[in-house]
């Protein structure tokens, strides 16, 4: 699939992304919003026109043997674009993700402004097969960043947690909720809702 925009504001909402490929092509100041919960796949989105933007935000919930493979590629090729892309990965089981993100600023997309995260947590033997955030910078002009974070559940704060009288089960509950609330907050599709 094949988006352009041209000098609009657009909200795009794949609510499940899986197992396929979309591209996105934003011309001048057009601006996109994607959000999903995830089953896999690959976004493309190109930044063509002079103040283009786009946010691309993710939620994956994965239990038993799932293994689930997600590609952002987001290229920045006029002046003064903007990129955000914020995932959020809860893993259960024997489940497996692999996130790969990468964000290229070509030579001439002065101003470009560009941020990559994700972060994973982990329970039982669930595992982060592969988190790549990556930047490919040809223009000095810019300011980009990303970051990555994988841990497993703290067994502290379930303790903790525990020894108030709250069973393990509703303990590992609120820990998740804590952790995807940023994400949560950001995405507006009630169909979206957490096991």
């Amino acid at each position: 699939m094949r988006i352009l925009l041209k000098k609009d504001q657009s909200k795009l909402i794949p609510v499940m992304l899986g197992g396929s490929s979309r591209h996105s092509e934003l011309g001048s100041e057009s601006g996109s919003r994607n959000e999903f919960g995830m089953t896999g796949g690959r976004l493309d989105i190109v930044l063509a026109g002079v103040n283009a933007s786009v946010e691309v935000v993710g939620l994956l919930m994965a239990k038993g043997e799932r293994q689930t493979a997600f590609d952002v590629y987001i290229t920045h090729t006029a002046p003064n674009t903007k990129s955000n892309v914020n995932v959020r990965a809860v893993l259960r089981g024997k489940s497996q993700f692999a996130f790969r993100g990468n964000v290229r600023i070509e030579k001439g997309a002065k101003g470009a402004d560009a941020y990559l995260r994700s972060d994973a947590l982990l329970f039982d033997d669930a595992r982060m097969g592969d988190d790549t955030p990556s930047l490919e910078i040809l223009e000095p002009d810019v300011k980009a960043g990303h970051a990555a974070t994988i841990g497993k559940v703290d067994e502290q704060m379930l303790f903790y947690l525990m020894s108030r009288g709250i069973s393990r089960k509703q303990a590992e509950k609120l820990l998740v909720e804590g952790f995807v609330k940023p994400i949560r907050n950001r995405i507006k599709d009630a169909r979206l809702s957490l096991p």
